[in-house]
Formats: structure tokens, C-alpha cells, sequence
């Protein structure tokens, strides 16, 4: 068994078998040996556990642990050839000789699993050479979403770990452009230094993108007085975007007491002491715009506040005229989730939920739709956009030349992550086609005068992962018919075709090695039709 083992290996095209990653060579190579092995009376759940890492299960979950058995015994002789053979088609780990690899006293002291795994760290140190020495030929970029892929409420996926490793070098440096894309909303720095700490990798502030992370082109608002609505360091954030004169709810709160009376206390408190005209009522500057970073506190008074700013151009001292003019002050919205994934066991409302509150009051009061100058957080495509020139920018920093061409998403929520992928894919494709771009809002468009790096993607790949808020167990979205209700933002149309993702993967670690399969080639050893024909050994 171990010399057809070992010819079935020595069959595999050593030119080829150098440039692949290490899970590819892995799954090829297993399951060469596992016809070898079927061919000498192996036992097909040995085969099945070994197989079972194509879907990415914990190999101490699924391999037997018991290495006194005559067929676990030939599964370790097996393994232990392979290890081997990596060895010398990649160089990256010193060879040993073959006699001492296969003396029956080291297998017998070693087991299927801690075998697989101590392959599996070979692989990746393989991979790591091979993807440095291929680092001139890279020309894709990928785009994480944090909530959901790379972790959930305070917490890290394993997965995201072991990603990690696939994408940086020894000392941690990274071989592929990257950056974190998210609706969620804090200081750049903040982020950077939590995903640090949860992936092991040194993550630059310049590779974070919040929800208002393009707020920081916005460069016509950043001088205006704008009123910031948001949870947090809303003050700093604003001023890390840009923005030079803020005014938050509490000081208009502050200036016109009178106006927040759905406050009960606020109605005691004045019922007590009187409230007269204020000096700072007298003093208060007209509110210019107003930028929604996230979902506030106390979601009452807001929604009074602003719809009373929105009424009377910024300064809500007196009541508008009858005829309510369908322009109103500018407003900019980040962040349009109407749910998102945190601990809790099913979704909990986000700033989209927020944002339906504002529009439907400002619409039955006025009659009129509120008029955003812009909607910014995925799914829109000026977020994209802007994830793309990030993504330039980092490649650039790690020495990649060659312009970016592909660009993967990977998110957990269909209705966000992965229409916002495809609505972007199908921006690209009609600026290739046409110079000007329509857009079926002003709230979408993305203005000419922004300075970002050139546009030079081709194609955005949408990867979704069973982690978050999509649940595998409901299965393909393609496959479900179509919602009665519209779940993303009443600006975006409703398009079923695009919550369909270009390719599902268990979690960010199936999804990370899936791309590198497609832009590396890690699996795609011939043809179709040879990969077609190893399918029916994972049965």
C-alpha cells in the first residue's frame, strides 16, 4: 500500500504541484491516496474524516484518535507520505529520509489527528513561500466584513486566525491588499487595534472602513456647520473625517428645551420652572447638514429634532410656513442594516431600522420623501468604491505593481455584503460600457471630484459565509423565492439576482482558501473534467 501510495503521488505534475496553496495539494493528493487505499481494503470513514476537511470541520472533531488499528496504521503511513512528499516539491521544510519517516515505531506513537494537523502547518509555512515567491503576479484584493466573518459581538472565530496565516508571511507582513469593511462605526484606530489583538496581525487604521469611512472625501461638508447624530465618540470621529465645526442633539436640545417634549421628564421639569427665550436660543447658528453616522440613544428625540431641522432649514426657533418646500437642509446617512448579527440568537435592528422611523415620519408629516444627499455603508456603491481605493492604496504599500483587477467581498448578509458586491460588479461592467454612469438616485451617485486613486477593478466577486446572518441551513438564496418585502433601503431596488453571492463557503477560512484556489490556482489542477471525476471520492 505504501509504494502504489507513494506512485500515486509521484503522478502529480511537480511544476504545477509548487504553485499551488497547501489545502489544494492536500485534497488532490488525499484523495489520490485514498483510491490507493480503498484498492488495499481501507476503511472509508477513515477516508470520510479525512475528506471531511474539504468543509472545513476541526480535524479533532473528525479524524480517530486511536492509532492501534491496522487500518489507522495505514492511514498514518499514508499521511506521513504526504507530509514527505510536501516537503520536497515545496523546499519550505527540511527533508527526512524515507526510512526513518515510515519506521513503525514513530507511527505507532502518533495519531490520525495530531498527524493531519502537524500536515496542515506544513502546508501553510509551504504556502506562505509560494505565495511570497508568486507576490509580483497578485492583481486581486479582498474586503472582509468584521460582524459575523472575522468575529461576532466581542468575540473571534477561530477561522479568522487561521485566515490570517494564509494571507501574511512569517513576520506577519501581508502578501495580499486587504482591508476591513464594516457598517458598524468607531474610531479607525479603535478597530485597528481590536482586530489586531483578535487576528495576531498588525491591522493599519488606513485598512479599516466604517460606515462613514467616505465621509473623509467629502470635502464640501467638512467646513460646514454640521450636526453629528451617532453613539460613542461621535465628536472624534467627525473631526478624524474631516469635519471642522459639529454640533451634537444635546446642545440643539440644549438651545430649544421646548422642543423635546416627548421626554416626560422634560415636560415635569418645565411645567416647574418655566422655560423663557434662552440667550443660546438667540445665539444658535443655523444647522448647514446633517450626517447620520449611526443608530443614537434615545431614538425619540432624535427623530423629533431632526425632522424639526429638516422643517425649518437648520433652526428650529419657529414654525415653517404652511407650504412645505420639498428641498430641505443636505443629509447623509451611513450605515442602512436594518439588522445585524451581534450575541444575541437572532438579529437585533440597526441604523436601517432608524432611518425607516425618520423617512416615514418626515413623509406623513410633509408629504414629501426625505432627499439624502448621499447613503454611504454597504450596500452602496460610493463605499465600494472607496473600499477599492483603499485596497490600492494597501497594495501599494506592500510592494504589489500590478493595478488591482478582481475584488472579493466577503459577508455574511445577503441583503448588504453580497447586493452591495453585485451592485457594484454591475457598476463596473456600465463604466466599462459608458463613460457616465447613470444612477436611479442622487443618493447613490458617486462625484467625479473625489480623490481617489483610478478605478482600475474589472469584476467584484461576492463570497457568503454561514457565520452571521445568513443561515446555510435555509439553503441557496437562488434557490428561495422571493421575499414579499424589501428588506434594504427604499433607494436601492429590489433585486433578488443580486443577494445571489458568486460562491458560498462555510466561514472566512474556506472563503480566504476559495479565492486563493481562483487567483492561484491552488485547486485547479488540469481541467474540469479531472476535477469532476476526484468529486465522486468525497461521496
Amino acid at each position: 500500500m505504501m509504494n502504489i501510495c507513494r506512485n500515486c503521488l509521484s503522478n502529480l505534475k511537480l511544476t504545477v504541484a509548487v504553485n499551488r496553496s497547501h489545502a489544494g495539494l492536500c485534497r488532490y493528493a488525499v484523495m489520490h491516496c485514498q483510491r490507493s487505499f480503498y484498492s488495499t481494503g481501507g476503511g472509508n470513514h477513515i477516508w470520510k474524516s479525512v475528506i471531511s476537511r474539504t468543509s472545513r470541520q476541526p480535524f479533532s472533531q473528525t479524524i480517530p484518535h486511536s492509532s492501534h488499528s491496522a487500518s489507522n496504521l495505514g492511514l498514518l503511513k499514508i499521511l506521513q507520505n504526504l507530509k514527505h512528499k510536501i516537503c520536497l516539491l515545496t523546499s519550505s521544510l527540511p527533508s527526512r529520509t524515507t526510512s526513518k519517516y515510515f519506521s513503525q515505531s514513530q507511527v505507532s506513537q502518533q495519531n490520525p489527528a495530531s498527524l493531519v494537523e502537524e500536515i496542515t502547518l506544513t502546508f501553510s509555512e509551504s504556502h506562505q513561500s509560494i505565495l511570497s515567491r508568486m507576490k509580483d503576479q497578485v492583481d486581486f484584493g479582498i474586503i472582509f466584513d468584521i460582524d459575523g466573518v472575522i468575529g461576532r459581538g466581542s468575540n473571534p472565530f477561530m477561522a479568522s486566525k487561521k485566515m490570517m496565516k494564509l494571507l501574511t508571511d512569517k513576520d506577519g507582513e501581508f502578501m495580499v491588499p486587504v482591508s476591513f469593511c464594516t457598517n458598524s462605526v468607531g474610531l479607525a484606530t479603535d478597530k485597528a487595534n481590536l482586530l489586531s489583538n483578535w487576528l495576531d496581525v498588525k491591522i493599519k487604521p488606513e485598512q479599516m472602513i466604517g460606515a462613514h469611512g467616505p465621509l473623509t472625501v467629502f470635502n464640501e461638508l467638512h467646513d460646514k456647520r454640521v450636526l453629528i447624530v451617532g453613539q460613542g465618540k461621535i465628536l472624534e470621529m467627525a473631526h478624524e473625517l474631516g469635519f471642522t465645526n459639529v454640533v451634537t442633539i444635546e446642545e440643539v436640545k440644549e438651545a430649544f428645551p421646548l422642543l423635546d417634549i416627548v421626554d416626560h421628564s422634560n415636560r415635569h421639569y418645565i411645567a416647574k420652572h418655566g422655560i423663557t427665550r434662552s440667550h443660546s436660543q438667540d445665539e444658535f447658528e443655523p444647522i448647514e447638514a446633517i450626517v447620520l453616522i449611526g443608530e443614537p440613544n434615545r431614538w425619540e428625540t432624535h427623530l423629533q429634532l431632526i425632522v424639526d431641522l429638516l422643517l425649518t432649514g437648520g433652526h428650529p426657533a419657529f414654525a415653517p410656513d404652511k407650504h412645505i418646500p420639498q428641498q430641505h437642509i443636505p443629509i447623509v446617512a451611513c450605515n442602512m442594516d436594518l439588522v445585524f448579527m451581534a450575541d444575541a440568537c437572532m438579529p437585533r435592528f440597526g441604523h436601517g431600522a432608524f432611518l425607516v422611523c425618520l423617512e416615514s415620519l418626515y413623509k406623513k408629516i410633509t408629504g414629501h420623501d426625505i432627499q439624502y444627499k448621499a447613503l454611504i455603508g454597504k450596500p452602496s456603491e460610493i463605499t465600494f468604491r472607496y473600499a477599492e481605493h483603499c485596497i490600492s492604496k494597501h497594495a501599494q504599500q506592500i510592494g504589489i505593481t500590478k493595478p488591482i483587477r478582481t475584488l472579493y467581498l466577503i459577508g455574511d448578509n445577503p441583503e448588504v455584503d453580497v447586493f452591495g458586491s453585485n451592485l457594484y460588479n454591475k457598476f463596473i461592467k456600465e463604466c466599462l460600457q459608458n463613460e457616465n454612469c447613470d444612477f436611479p438616485h442622487t443618493s447613490r451617485q458617486i462625484p467625479e471630484d473625489f480623490d481617489f486613486n483610478p478605478q482600475t477593478a474589472l469584476r467584484c466577486n461576492s463570497v457568503l459565509v454561514g457565520t452571521g446572518v445568513y443561515d446555510p441551513k435555509i439553503g441557496k438564496i437562488e434557490d428561495q423565492e422571493l421575499d414579499v418585502y424589501h428588506h434594504g433601503h427604499r433607494d436601492f431596488e429590489s433585486d433578488k439576482k443580486l443577494k445571489v453571492p458568486s460562491m458560498y463557503c462555510s466561514d472566512v477560512y474556506d472563503a480566504v482558501l476559495s479565492i486563493l484556489e481562483k487567483e492561484v490556482g491552488v485547486f485547479d489542477f488540469t481541467n474540469n473534467n479531472e476535477k469532476k471525476d476526484d468529486s465522486e471520492y468525497l461521496s
